[in-house]
């Protein structure tokens, strides 16, 4: 799982993206637009094939493959995990 470690101003768009993308996919309607960015998204009612659609969505939308050790639970956990692993992936892989 990605550290952390990412300064918020680059983070804040990624964030933006993800929950225009998640709530344009029906993903924890009415609660995803306003979540707290670190709320456990698995409590909030994610399922396994959620995650999936959200997986392939993601990947879609800002250019990146996710790595097989990425494709667990917990990279989908929350909005900032799912944040994190975005912004690492573009780094990695150029500008999305």
């Amino acid at each position: 799982m990605p550290a952390r470690a990412v300064h918020g101003d680059e983070r804040t768009p990624v964030e933006r993206r993800l929950r225009e993308l998640l709530a344009r996919r029906s993903v924890l309607p009415g609660v995803i637009e306003s979540v707290d960015a670190g709320a456990d998204l698995w409590e909030l009612g994610m399922e396994s094939l959620a995650m999936v659609g959200v997986m392939v969505a993601v990947e879609d939308e800002f250019g990146v493959e996710f790595p097989d050790e990425l494709l667990t639970r917990d990279t989908f956990r929350s909005l900032a995990v799912i944040t994190d692993a975005v912004v690492s992936l573009t780094r990695e892989e150029g500008p999305a």
